[in-house]
């Protein structure tokens, strides 16, 4: 039996089967537990979890079928269809899981007259109802965006199933900004991660690892020595990204991260293990572990409210949100290669890049600082001269100075 930390009573225990069991014990209670049918990641799990601790039982009523032809079927034929595409590996998971997560949010918002659900209302909706579910978002525009996306997804795919042609959701503007995307770590941000998290960790073996190979948090948690491979006496590590279009990677790895990989078994399945020694299940997991280690270190900023207040935890504290997270590694290596004078190609090559444009963008932006250097250093030697310095002789006669004026 493993009580969970998080939820007073809560017991996770393994039946002979092999199978885990959730039981909750009763408060005030400490003889009788009830036994819960989810575990704390299900959406009713709060339900049955508050029921149990004050002595009672839910009970679960059968979902009702979506009304054909509504919004709510459209997104049900569809989210079943990427899960079989799922099982048969031509879709991500991340991507049906936010695809997932978009479509349910649209449907569950209520109509403009309140009267109903959205997802209630037929699927042969106006683009006035889907500029509603953009809006009903409010300020976060970056979840309206991947509403949007998931939705024109699911339309496109029903245009073949009897669902309508041309929908007006392809017309909805997304008001969403890109603001850059992740913020790349500075030395400072690395030097006060490593300072807090020391030799032997695994937070330290984590970032290590992203360091060393720049890759996406999508991989971290399936690398380990089966990767490894010995050239010219040198250990490398190969891998193919799962990203789509993302090309081989074969790069060298460093000391430090083989000197805090060296403690990890023979046959350890993944470099980053947790405490039970099994790898991660999931990238979402290891991401979970990564927001908490990052916080840890101190490099983290309250949750704020609508009226900017803190958000607070069950236990009163303030919620923290991370300032950095794996994707900012992997930005930070690509200015660093950049920065060294690499070209796109180098850069590509690195960050298993399959388009020179993706890579180009961090080579322009160093490009530019270096040549706004230059340039001011001639304005300040035009200054001093009084003059306009040129590269070249440009045509002056053999034994005389240039004019100045």
């Amino acid at each position: 039996m493993k009580i969970n930390k998080t939820y007073d009573g809560l017991c996770e225990e393994k039946t002979q089967a092999g199978s885990t069991r959730w039981r909750v014990r009763v408060e005030g209670n400490k003889t009788k537990k009830i036994t819960i049918p989810v575990g704390p990641h299900h959406d009713r799990f709060e339900d049955h979890y508050v029921a149990a601790r004050a002595g009672l039982k839910v009970v679960l009523s059968e979902k009702p079928k979506p009304t054909k032809y509504s919004l709510e079927a459209l997104c049900a034929e569809y989210i079943e269809w990427m899960t079989l595409q799922g099982e048969a590996g031509n879709l991500r998971a991340t991507t049906i899981a936010g695809r997932t997560t978009g479509l349910t949010k649209a449907c569950s918002f209520p109509s403009p007259n309140k009267k109903k659900r959205m997802g209630e209302m037929t699927c042969d909706l106006p683009i006035e109802a889907f500029a509603h579910i953009r809006d009903s978002f409010g300020v976060l525009t970056g979840a309206a965006h991947t509403c949007l996306k998931a939705l024109r997804a699911a339309y496109r795919w029903g245009e073949q199933k009897g669902y309508p042609i041309d929908s007006p959701i392809f017309k909805v503007r997304s008001h969403h900004v890109e603001k850059g995307g992740a913020t790349p770590w500075t030395d400072a941000d690395a030097e006060k991660f490593l300072a807090y998290h020391g030799p032997g960790t695994m937070a330290r073996r984590w970032f290590l690892l992203a360091e060393a190979t720049a890759g996406r948090i999508g991989d971290m948690h399936t690398l380990g020595p089966r990767h490894e491979l010995t050239r010219n006496e040198r250990l490398y590590i190969r891998f193919q990204p799962s990203k789509k279009g993302s090309s081989e990677v074969q790069l060298p790895l460093p000391w430090n991260f083989m000197l805090e990989a060296a403690n990890l078994p023979e046959n350890a399945s993944a470099y980053l293990l947790k405490r039970n020694g099994d790898p991660f299940a999931s990238s979402g997991s290891l991401d979970n572990a990564v927001r908490k280690w990052i916080i840890a270190a101190g490099m983290c900023e309250p949750i704020l409210d609508d009226n900017g207040d803190p958000e607070l935890d069950e236990k009163g504290k303030p919620k923290m949100r991370a300032m950095r997270s794996q994707h900012g590694i992997r930005k930070r290596r690509a200015e660093q290669i950049a920065q060294a004078s690499g070209s796109v190609y180098e850069v590509m090559a690195y960050l298993s890049h399959s388009d020179p444009k993706t890579a180009a963008i961090y080579t322009k932006r160093v490009d530019r600082a270096v040549l706004a250097e230059r340039a001011f250093l001639l304005a300040e030697e035009a200054r001093k001269n009084q003059s306009v310095p040129r590269p070249d002789n440009r045509g002056t006669l053999p034994n005389e100075e240039p004019n100045k004026t």
